[in-house]
């Protein structure tokens, strides 16, 4: 990425109605911005939550947030730069070896005998443990990032 083109998150709470989904894809193909991940973090009581990660000027990344929040179906947008320290991972590993290096704060819980652990903590922590990982064969099953508290 550019100096100018940053990595966000954009965590969305969104009524449980049919076509939320596709009106906040909608937001960001009408300004060409394409995102890196989006997934549904939480459903309960008629609400979800979903994270869309995506990379975008700081300009456009609070347009992109003040056009979500007009849509009916958002009741609110948190926008989080990728780089504060407050954004949490939670990723899953298959077929990963006995010597797992992770850094300070990144807890590690195994599975049983079959290699499969559960990574947890600060967001680019998790990242750069999932990439030493990859190196040595491990697979990624499933790699989401939480919202701040």
């Amino acid at each position: 990425m550019s100096t100018l083109t940053q990595r966000w998150f954009a965590f969305v709470q969104v009524e449980d109605r049919s076509g939320a989904s596709a009106a906040i894809a909608g937001v960001f193909s009408e300004r060409g911005v394409s995102f890196g991940s989006i997934s549904t973090l939480d459903v309960h009581g008629g609400v979800g939550t979903m994270c869309v990660e995506f990379g975008a000027s700081e300009r456009l990344a609070h347009v992109l947030v003040r056009t979500l929040e007009r849509l009916a179906v958002v009741r609110s947008v948190d926008l989080v730069h990728a780089d504060d320290a407050r954004v949490r991972a939670v990723a899953v590993l298959a077929a990963v070896g006995e010597e797992i290096g992770a850094p300070a704060g990144v807890s590690v819980h195994r599975d049983g005998l079959e290699g499969t652990v559960l990574l947890t903590g600060p967001l680019t922590a998790v990242a750069s443990t999932v990439a030493s990982l990859r190196a040595g064969d491990a697979t990624v099953e499933a790699f989401t990032v939480l919202p701040p508290r």
